[in-house]
């Protein structure tokens, strides 16, 4: 890996139990994609290769700790996150302030989409 961010497009960093970490770059160009940590795995697929990555590291117990694009211009155009499900709720029902989806959210032993509170930090898993 280089001092540099120039030629990275998004960054996946992962994490598992035992405190090791991965991260997963994709670069600029489209197809590299490079991991540090792990088994350092390079390929030239592309963000098809990153979400095959993405699932082996899941099933030996990693879990995705953050993901943002590094040199992604598309990606700061846009402030709508495309993974999020259509189905947001108005307002919290507890409180009425607003919700935002919180992606990997973990709690009680349990990890994957919630909608969140941004006052009384209801939840709700999706």
């Amino acid at each position: 890996m280089t001092d540099t961010t120039d030629h990275i497009q998004h960054t996946w960093n992962l994490t598992h139990p035992t405190g090791d970490r991965v991260t997963i770059d994709l670069w600029t160009d489209g197809y590299s994609v490079r991991v540090d940590g792990g088994n350092s795995e390079s390929t030239e697929g592309g963000r098809q290769d990153v979400e095959k990555l993405l699932e082996r590291y899941a099933l030996r117990g990693y879990w995705v700790e953050s993901d943002y694009p590094v040199n992604d211009p598309a990606a700061h155009d846009d402030d709508t996150d495309p993974d999020e499900p259509a189905d947001k709720p108005d307002a919290c029902p507890e409180c009425g302030a607003p919700v935002e989806h919180a992606s990997n959210h973990v709690a009680d032993h349990r990890q994957g989409d919630a909608w969140l509170c941004t006052g009384c930090r209801w939840g709700e898993w999706i």
